[in-house]
């Protein structure tokens, strides 16, 4: 991105001119005063922070362009909770954009409403139905100390000389991840890439880990941790993938006999230009749910469900208020 200039299109094209641009975009920089010769006057203008975060990094936007690339920052699933956000294991409640409640459509910024208004839910179902006291464990609390001894002795395990390398495995989930689970995807890729994740975790789990220092003992659990959930991700998209999604949201799904992309995207496999599968919107209609199952091959199993449909009772302002005060409205 270059901030020093104007954006220059071809022979085609005028030179740039603010008066030119859509209606929204101008009156959005008309309120923000944001109508200055070039691009970084106008950025220096809006978010003066913005510029200096990348000069800290060694980047200044006054002298070179910045560098750019694609990056999933957005995963528009998650755990599935229900209108209290509390999942399906009882009294463990997910918030945020950890829960699956924003949808491929999502609106920028949704990520801090969800927080807000699950975290508030949460707060007033917990309050109004377990109440303020401390759960007892007295009668669970063997089960407690089997479970922290296993954790133990699987740590334990991980010092193991011939194990792996945590920093090693943590690359390669990247690696697969970027290649199979980002923006661009494809059905025989991403079931090889799951199988390759299955094995990895399997093997994590026989070899262990080569654990030298307590810093390296937080890399190893991150590793571990990341590659079942790499598994869990992978199999979400081949199942997705599998039911003909197509295209949808933020990712791009490659058919040979799709729509073709762009003139000028070519495919360096074959010399044509590259082809996506468009969105099979009969799916909007319906949720992917994926659950960790041990004696899957895959280690989660799939299940496809339909949306909850929205409520449609509309009370009087008095009974529903009644509702509230009596605590109906958590049942």
């Amino acid at each position: 991105m270059d901030f020093l200039h104007n954006p220059v299109g071809g022979d085609s094209m005028e030179e740039f001119d603010i008066d030119d641009l859509e209606p929204e975009a101008k009156e959005y920089l008309q309120k923000a005063g944001s109508l200055q010769k070039t691009p970084i006057e106008r950025l220096a203008h809006m978010n003066t922070p913005a510029i200096e975060i990348y000069k800290e990094n060694g980047i200044d936007l006054y002298s070179e362009p910045l560098e750019i690339a694609v990056c999933a920052q957005h995963n528009n699933g998650g755990f599935a909770v229900d209108k209290w956000w509390q999942s399906n294991i009882p009294g463990t409640f997910v918030i945020g954009e950890m829960a699956g409640t924003h949808g491929v459509k999502r609106p920028g910024g949704s990520a801090l409403n969800a927080g807000q208004t699950g975290g508030l839910r949460a707060a007033q179902y917990i309050v109004n139905v377990n109440g303020c006291e401390l759960p007892d464990y007295s009668d669970v609390q063997s089960d407690i100390d089997k479970q922290l001894s296993d954790i133990v002795a699987c740590l334990e395990g991980y010092k193991n000389s011939s194990g792996f390398v945590p920093g090693k495995v943590l690359e390669e989930i990247r690696s697969r991840m970027t290649k199979s689970g980002g923006h661009i995807r494809e059905l025989n890729d991403a079931g090889q890439a799951l199988k390759d994740a299955v094995e990895l975790y399997k093997s994590i789990g026989v070899k262990g880990f080569s654990v030298k220092d307590k810093q390296s003992m937080i890399g190893a659990i991150q590793a571990e941790h990341l590659a079942l959930t790499s598994v869990g991700f992978l199999k979400a998209v081949v199942e997705l993938l599998a039911q003909g999604s197509g295209s949808r949201g933020s990712h791009l799904v490659l058919s040979e006999d799709g729509v073709e992309i762009h003139a000028d995207v070519i495919d360096k496999a074959t010399g044509k230009p590259l082809k996506f599968k468009p969105e099979n919107q009969a799916l909007r209609s319906s949720i992917l749910h994926i659950e960790y199952d041990e004696s899957s091959p895959d280690l989660f199993r799939s299940e496809t469900v339909k949306l909850r449909p929205a409520p449609t009772d509309r009370k009087a302002f008095e009974p529903a208020w009644q509702d509230y005060r009596e605590g109906k409205i958590y049942s």
